[in-house]
Order: C-alpha cells, then structure tokens, then sequence
C-alpha cells in the first residue's frame, strides 16, 4: 500500500507519516509551508493543476488529507482563504484522487454539528448544521471529498499531541512557566489524541473502510476539565487554571456548547478504542 498524505508536517499528518513508515508502509508526504524531513514534496491544494499533477505523479493508493485552514476566529473575516482550503482545495484533492482510483481519506471537524447539549452525543447520522464559517468551508469540504468513487470522512475534534503546535502544548508551556490560564468551561467535546487518529486513518485504508465516521476520543469533557486533567497528570498546579464563560471570553466565532461525538462506531470497524485525556497525557510523558 501507498500512502500519501496531504499536510505532512502538521500534526496529524507528522504522526501518519511516522506511523506508517514504523510499521514498512510506503509512505509519502506533502507540505505547504513548513519543510520537514518526512515531508518533503511542496503542494499547495488550492492550486488545482499542481495537485493533479503530484498526485498523478505518485500515483498512490490511499490519499490522507489532513491540510485545512483552521484558525476558526480567523475564517469569520478572513472568509476567501479557508474557502479556497477546506472547500475548493479538498476538491482538488478529490478530483485528482478520482483520476487515479485512490481512496481519498479526508478530515472533517466535530463542529459541522451545532453542539446543543440535549442531542449530544452526536452520532454519523444525526443532520449536520454548521455554527460558524470554519464549519461550513469544512463540510463543505466533506461535500467535495465525494466526488472520490472511495471515500471515508473522519470528524475528530481538538486534536492534541506533542508533534506540532497545539492546545495541549500551548497549555504545558504556559503551565511550566507558571502563568495563570483563563480557559472556558462551558464547551465540551471529546478531544482527539493525535497517535490515535493516525493510527485509525492507517487502519481504515489498510482494510478499505468507506462512509462517514466519528474520530474522537471516548471522554465528553470541558475545555477546563480538559486542562485540568493535564496539569494533574503532568503535575503542575491546577490552581493557575481559572474557569471562565465562553460569553466572557469572548470569541468571534460562535462555538458548540456540546460537540460530544460517538466515535463506538469507528472503534468497532478498526477493532481499537481511541485512549481518553489521562491515559493520553500519561502517554505523552513517557514519550
């Protein structure tokens, strides 16, 4: 099997890459602005001629699209750019992955759901109603994966790990240093470990799994509790982290209140269960 994966530099990507080159797969990676070692091949998605073009190229069975535009306060008023990504340049992804009989792997975002409390957790088939920008560039970019014959959308949600930039290691440096944390306590979802989702994308091109499916972990939490959780397990004071309202915060773009996904389906066809906050966070200490 060959493997190539769009956006190899960020996070997930990085862990697909590594991953699946641990375990003797062919794999090969594309980045956009940042170089790496293990990706190597520049490809900027929303230009349709050259992502045919490498695409053709490699020629790979399995294409893992992991790149998106994802500052979600950003795309409110900067709304061209991650149209072009997460919309027109999945298209191209899919168009070229069309062309040359590969399944397309494509990574969507728990936020297509609106995240009221009473109708989490959401399962594949409850109607999607996008919040907020960000959400509609990437369901529509769930829309565009299917112009691909093999498709399989994944919706993880607040992925973290240690590979690239994140929540998780934003919250770790500020903690080291001992700043004190504001963070929200009224939006829940059940966050994604990044190792996780990687080896789940292995899994469902390995065996050729198709359809939509719930990538996150198995724990509905806030993103204070989430926080907390961390400096607990990583041992530094959780009493710098102070809880706030989403209200008082302030964002520009509305957030769910509760984007709990079911991911039971997923974890069934890939006979593996996706590790919850602490079990992560001890995992990452030790690696």
């Amino acid at each position: 099997m060959n493997v190539l994966v769009i956006g190899g530099s960020g996070l997930v990507g990085s862990n697909i890459v590594e991953l699946g080159l641990d375990n003797g797969i062919e794999v090969e990676a594309t980045y956009n602005n940042t170089e790496t070692e293990k990706a190597s091949i520049k490809l900027d998605k929303t230009d349709s001629d050259q992502t045919a073009s490498i695409i053709e190229r490699i020629n790979p069975d399995v294409i893992i699209d992991t790149a998106a535009y994802h500052a979600v306060d950003d795309c409110e008023s900067k709304r061209d750019l991650p149209w072009s990504v997460n919309a027109d340049g999945t298209r191209n992804v899919a168009a070229a992955a069309n062309a040359i009989d590969a399944h397309l792997i494509y990574l969507s975002t728990d936020y297509v759901f609106p995240g009221n409390p009473e109708d989490a957790p959401y399962s594949e088939s409850d109607p999607v109603n996008p919040p907020n920008y960000y959400a509609e560039t990437k369901y529509a970019g769930e829309q565009a994966s299917k112009i691909t014959d093999a498709v399989t959308v994944l919706r993880p949600s607040v992925i973290y790990g240690l590979a690239n930039d994140n929540f998780v290691t934003w919250a770790l440096g500020e903690l080291k240093a001992g700043n004190e944390l504001t963070i929200v306590e009224d939006q829940i979802s059940a966050p994604t470990y990044a190792p996780d989702l990687a080896y789940a994308c292995l899994r469902v091109a390995e065996n050729g799994i198709t359809g939509v499916y719930h990538a996150t972990g198995p724990d509905s939490v806030s993103r204070y509790e989430f926080t907390t959780i961390l400096a607990d397990v990583y041992g530094y004071n959780p009493e710098l982290i102070t809880p706030i309202s989403t209200e008082e915060f302030g964002q520009e773009a509305p957030r769910p209140t509760d984007s709990t996904l079911n991911a039971t389906r997923l974890y069934r066809e890939i006979d593996y269960e996706f590790r919850g906050p602490e079990e992560a966070f001890e995992a990452m200490q030790g690696g």
